[in-house]
């Protein structure tokens, strides 16, 4: 696995101190046998042994001398010095403000579990450097093998070398480290570190890390919710699905015990309206009739959690000509945004299906995130989201995206409640009223989804009898053009590309219209079945 961590360095005797550490005969000097001679690095002659130096360069003249690398370093820096003369420039200079950063020291170290050579790290580093930079700042790359695990310690002159501008370090730069840092290592065969909350490489793992945790609380949460008589058999369960729950002070604090979460969550974070305080949970279990026993709650909930987690929003055929590289953790798939913007995304193993003729069936959540990475424009590096991928992959095959409208899974969760409710005999507790009303609720925001879908598939029949009409005739009508104008449609774009997302809009609003229909037909059954026990109960009074 890959651990990243930067460091500044501010003054000129910190660099020539950080560069003698780094190329010390102790740490990266690898004696040389007849198997393992490698040409790219450096040979050193020592009490009559001969070693290679584990060191690479980028732009500079000897990557194996410290005072030569500190030289070449400077040679730039004068010459930004004495190009941008100037007071308001000198502020800037390195070699007149102390405050600025003349060099990034990076170190990255890999497990022993990788079982990565040391040439095969050095040249991870070498990679992972060029990418980050874009191959305009010099650098050197020395491997370290004195620590029981290999490591990198890449220094990387902060002046550009052809605009002589400083090198920016932004939050979003350590986020492209952590990336790109993890790409070169998964292309070479290393075990991937896993984002976790302890790390703080991205200000997206750390969101993310935060929110799971909260989200999974109101899950088990709310799940026991449904399923427990009242507080004493509300706590019991609670420990069998490892949540600890702490009501000894003003609030109510969660923690779960099966996962590294360090600080507690207070029940106000998790709902304002008191949902998870003590008066909440004794007010909500108040209303259940019939719930899961403590020996199957775990089994229960496992299943349900199993169900949600291949769920999917969009699916899409991804061609074996669409991908880049195929890792066991991971597709890459190269993308473009405009003309210049290209780079890959790595789609995890675990929304992908490998099909018989080569291609992969991938099924994605609007709201997943992925990691867009440009290796020859750093900066340009970005989270984007599940739904703008599968469009850059779909706009390159022409395949059609299957959307599972997000009221379809909603609708069954509470079918599948009401339907436990009723095996069990509890049609008319206070339990089945609510849920059933939520169910009604739900039933009607299904109906307002099902009229938007329609509205918008009327509007897209009409802008491309609209695009057709304009790119067909040589006077448009006047309402063509207002329709095309209004909706700031290019003009000249292929109308199939229009076609197609009609055609997903029409897809995705027939499978909920149809789903919806059997479950009120199943609904309407059912309550008849209701009506007719009553009646059936009331004669024989």
């Amino acid at each position: 696995m890959v651990i990243t961590k930067v460091l500044q360095i501010k003054e000129s005797r910190k660099l020539r101190r950080s560069l003698n550490y780094i190329l010390r005969d102790d740490a990266n000097l690898k004696r040389v046998t007849k198997n393992d001679c490698h040409s790219d690095f450096p040979y050193v002659l020592k009490d009559g042994q001969v070693y290679q130096r584990l060191v690479s360069g980028h732009d500079v003249v000897d990557a194996s001398d410290a005072e030569s690398v500190f030289d070449d370093f400077f040679l730039v820096k004068d010459s930004a010095a004495a190009f941008n003369h100037g007071r308001s420039n000198k502020e800037m200079s390195d070699l007149s403000n102390p405050n600025q950063v003349m060099a990034h020291h990076i170190i990255q170290s890999f497990a022993p579990e990788d079982k990565l050579s040391p040439e095969e790290v050095n040249r991870l580093g070498y990679q992972t450097a060029l990418e980050l930079t874009g191959g305009d700042y010099q650098f050197i790359v020395a491997t370290h093998m004195d620590k029981g695990h290999l490591h990198n310690h890449i220094i990387f002159n902060t002046t550009n070398q052809v605009t002589l501008k400083k090198f920016r370090w932004q939050k979003q730069t350590a986020r492209s480290l952590f990336q790109i840092s993890n790409r070169q290592a998964e292309l070479a065969g290393a075990m991937v570190l896993e984002p976790k909350l302890k790390t703080s490489y991205t200000v997206y793992s750390a969101w993310r890390q935060k929110n799971s945790f909260r989200f999974e609380i109101k899950q088990r949460l709310d799940f026991l919710l449904k399923h427990s008589l009242d507080l004493e058999d509300f706590f019991q369960k609670t420990q069998v699905l490892n949540l600890q729950v702490n009501t000894s002070g003003k609030y109510v604090t969660y923690r779960l015990s099966d996962q590294p979460q360090k600080r507690v969550v207070r029940d106000r974070s998790l709902s304002k309206k008191g949902r998870y305080s003590l008066e909440g949970i004794t007010k909500r279990l108040a209303t259940n009739a019939v719930v899961f026993d403590k020996d199957s709650i775990k089994a229960e909930y496992d299943k349900i959690m199993e169900k949600d987690a291949e769920d999917f929003e969009m699916k899409l055929t991804i061609e074996p000509w669409q991908v880049e590289t195929i890792t066991p953790r991971s597709l890459h798939v190269p993308i473009r945004f405009g003309l210049d913007r290209k780079g890959t995304v790595a789609i995890p193993a675990r929304l992908l299906d490998q099909n018989a003729d080569g291609s992969f069936t991938a099924y994605l959540k609007r709201k997943d995130f992925f990691y867009f990475l440009n290796p020859d424009h750093s900066e340009q590096n970005r989270f984007i989201t599940g739904t703008t991928l599968i469009k850059q992959l779909s706009s390159q095959n022409g395949e059609t995206i299957l959307y599972k409208n997000r009221y379809l899974s909603k609708l069954d969760r509470l079918v599948d409640e009401l339907n436990f409710l009723s095996v069990n005999h509890v049609t008319n507790s206070e339990q089945f009223k609510d849920l059933e009303k939520n169910f009604l609720e739900q039933l009607d925001k299904t109906d307002q989804e099902l009229e938007r879908l329609s509205d918008k598939i009327a509007e897209l029949n009409k802008l491309y009898g609209a695009l057709v009409q304009y790119q067909s005739t040589l006077v448009p009508s006047e309402t063509t053009l207002a329709l095309l104008e209004k909706a700031r449609l290019d003009k000249n774009i292929n109308p199939d590309l229009l076609k197609k997302e009609l055609k997903e809009y029409q897809i995705e609003r027939e499978a909920l219209a149809t789903h919806r229909d059997k479950i009120v037909a199943d609904y309407d059954f059912s309550q008849k079945l209701k009506e007719e026990r009553q009646e059936r109960h009331h004669k024989h009074l």
